[in-house]
C-alpha cells in the first residue's frame, strides 16, 4: 500500500478513535454543571498557635457524565492564608487546571497552623478553597479557633510562679519545678501536656481550683476522639524532698500515670493533699506513691490499665470520702485495681521494705474483676490498719468483718452510668446513708452532706417532685 492509499486510512482511525473517547472524559464548557463537596464548611478543633493540625479531607464530586475542567483551586487568602491545601500529594496554596471525570470525584487535604495574634482569647481563624469551572466560582469555608499559649519545652520553671488562667500553658518534653520553688496555679488554668511530656517537682506544686473553675490537666490532641484516650503523655511526679503539694478541684486526664509519688521522709506529715479532683483515663495507674505521705478526699479516679491506686515499700496514706472505679472499656487488664505493700523488690532482687499506715473510710474501690483488693505485708513491717465503712470488691472476708461492704456482684454500689463513667449512685445505692460522719460537709460536687453521708465522693441528692 503506497502512502497516498495509507493517509485516508489513518485519518479515518483518529475520528473512530475520537468519535468513541469515553463520555466521562470529554470535558464540558457548559456554565450550568456545578460540583458538589462533601461538606460546605471545614471545621478544625481548637487549635495552639503555631503548632500544626490534624489533616482533614474534602470530596470534590462531578456528579455530571462529562469531565470538568477545575481552571483554578486556590485558598482565598492567598499566601496569606494559614491554611495549605494539598492535591494530588502536592502541598501549594494554589492549583491550575485540575480535571475531574465525569462521575469522579477528587481529594483535598487540608491543614492549618496559625500565627500567633498575642489574644488571650480563643480567636477565628476563617478562609475558604474557591473552586473556578466554566466561568462559576464556589466557595468551601474553612473554620478553625486559634488559642495563643505559653510553651515549656525542657524548662525549669521560674521559682516561685503563678501560671494563671488566662492562656492556657502547653509542656513539649518536660517541666521541672526545682527544689525549693513553689508553683501556684490559679483556678481555671488549663496545662496541656504534649505526647510522653512530664512534669517533675522537687519542690512544691498547688492546683488550685475552684468548684465552678477547675485547673485542668489534659493531652493537647483536642479534637473530640482524643477526649477519652489514655496515654497521651507521662506523669506528674514528685520527687524526693518534694513537700507542701496540693490539688484542689482538677481535673487530670489522659496520661500514662496520673500521679507518681516518691517523697520518703522522717515525719508523718502529708507531702501530697488532694481534694475534690478527678483523675481518669490513664494507661497505667492513677496515684502510685513509694514510701510517701498522701491524703485524699472527694476524689475520684477511673479507668486505668494496671491499678487505680498502687501504694509499695510502706508510706502514710489516707483515702477519705473517694470513690475508685475501674471497669475499663480501653484495654484489658488483669490483677487488683488496688494495691498497698510494705515492700517492694529492688532491680537486684533484694526486698526493700518499710512501715505501712493505711486509712480508707467512706469509700468505694470497684472494678470489674472478682478480686481487686490486695494487701501484702511480706516485708514483716509494721502495718496499721483503719478500713472501715467501704464498699470494696473482693472476695476476702476479712474485710466484712472489719466494718466493711464487700461483693462480687454486678455493679453493686449501682452506679449511675458504667458506660459514660458516671461514677454518682442511684436512688437505691447499696453506698446510701451508709457512712459515718468524719467532717467532710460537702461532696466533690458540693452537695452538703447529711448525717449519714453516702459512701464515696458524691452523696446523692433526690430531685425535689
Amino acid at each position: 500500500m503506497n502512502l497516498r492509499n495509507l493517509f485516508p486510512l489513518l485519518f479515518s482511525i483518529v475520528l473512530l478513535v475520537y468519535a468513541c473517547s469515553p463520555v466521562e472524559e470529554e470535558i464540558t464548557t457548559d456554565q450550568n454543571v456545578r460540583l458538589s463537596y462533601s461538606s460546605d464548611t471545614v471545621i478544625f478543633d481548637t487549635l495552639f498557635s503555631s503548632v500544626g493540625s490534624i489533616t482533614k479531607r474534602l470530596k470534590v464530586f462531578n456528579p455530571n457524565k462529562n469531565a470538568i475542567n477545575l481552571s483554578s483551586i486556590q485558598l482565598g487568602k492567598g499566601s496569606n492564608s494559614d491554611y495549605t491545601i494539598i492535591v494530588n500529594g502536592e502541598e501549594r496554596n494554589n492549583f491550575n487546571n485540575e480535571v475531574i471525570l465525569g462521575k469522579d470525584s477528587m481529594l483535598i487535604l487540608i491543614k492549618v497552623k496559625i500565627d500567633p495574634k498575642d489574644e488571650d482569647l480563643p480567636y477565628l481563624v476563617k478562609d475558604s478553597i474557591v473552586f473556578v469551572s466554566n466561568g462559576n466560582s464556589e466557595h468551601v469555608k474553612l473554620v478553625t479557633w486559634g488559642q495563643d499559649a505559653t510553651f515549656i519545652n525542657g524548662e525549669i520553671i521560674d521559682c516561685n510562679a503563678t501560671w494563671t488562667a488566662n492562656r492556657p500553658y502547653v509542656i513539649y518534653n518536660f517541666a521541672l519545678i526545682d527544689t525549693l520553688c513553689t508553683l501556684d496555679v490559679q483556678p481555671g488554668a488549663r496545662i496541656y501536656m504534649d505526647n510522653g511530656a512530664s512534669l517533675f517537682v522537687k519542690g512544691s506544686l498547688r492546683l488550685n481550683g475552684a468548684l465552678d473553675n477547675k485547673v485542668i490537666v489534659r493531652n493537647t490532641r483536642l479534637d473530640p476522639k482524643f477526649t477519652i484516650s489514655p496515654g497521651q503523655w507521662d506523669g506528674i511526679y514528685y520527687l524526693e524532698g518534694s513537700f507542701d503539694n496540693k490539688i484542689e478541684h482538677a481535673i487530670i486526664s489522659n496520661g500514662s500515670t496520673g500521679l507518681r509519688v516518691g517523697t520518703p521522709d522522717d515525719d508523718l506529715d502529708f507531702d501530697l493533699e488532694i481534694g475534690n479532683t478527678v483523675i481518669e483515663h490513664m494507661s497505667v495507674a492513677g496515684i502510685q506513691a513509694f514510701t510517701s505521705d498522701i491524703r485524699a478526699y472527694n476524689t475520684v479516679v477511673y479507668n486505668y490499665n494496671e491499678y487505680v491506686i498502687g501504694n509499695f515499700l510502706g508510706g502514710n496514706y489516707v483515702y477519705e470520702h473517694c470513690t475508685f472505679a475501674n471497669e475499663p472499656t480501653s484495654f484489658f487488664r488483669e490483677g487488683p485495681s488496688f494495691q498497698f505493700s510494705d515492700n517492694i523488690v529492688a532491680g537486684d532482687n533484694s526486698l526493700l521494705t518499710a512501715d505501712l499506715n493505711l486509712k480508707i473510710v467512706n469509700s468505694i474501690l470497684w472494678g470489674n474483676e472478682d478480686e481487686e483488693f490486695l494487701i501484702s505485708a511480706s516485708g514483716q513491717q509494721q502495718v496499721v490498719l483503719e478500713l472501715h465503712d467501704n464498699i470494696i470488691r473482693t472476695t476476702d472476708a476479712t474485710y466484712e468483718e472489719i466494718g466493711n461492704t464487700i461483693s462480687t456482684a454486678k455493679n453493686f454500689p449501682s452506679f449511675h452510668n458504667l458506660f459514660l463513667f458516671d461514677y454518682q449512685i442511684d436512688s437505691l445505692s447499696n453506698a446510701r446513708d451508709k457512712g459515718s460522719d468524719i467532717g467532710i460537709a460537702f461532696d466533690i460536687l458540693g452537695t452538703p452532706r447529711d448525717d449519714n453521708p453516702d459512701y464515696g465522693a458524691y452523696e446523692r441528692k433526690d430531685s425535689i417532685p
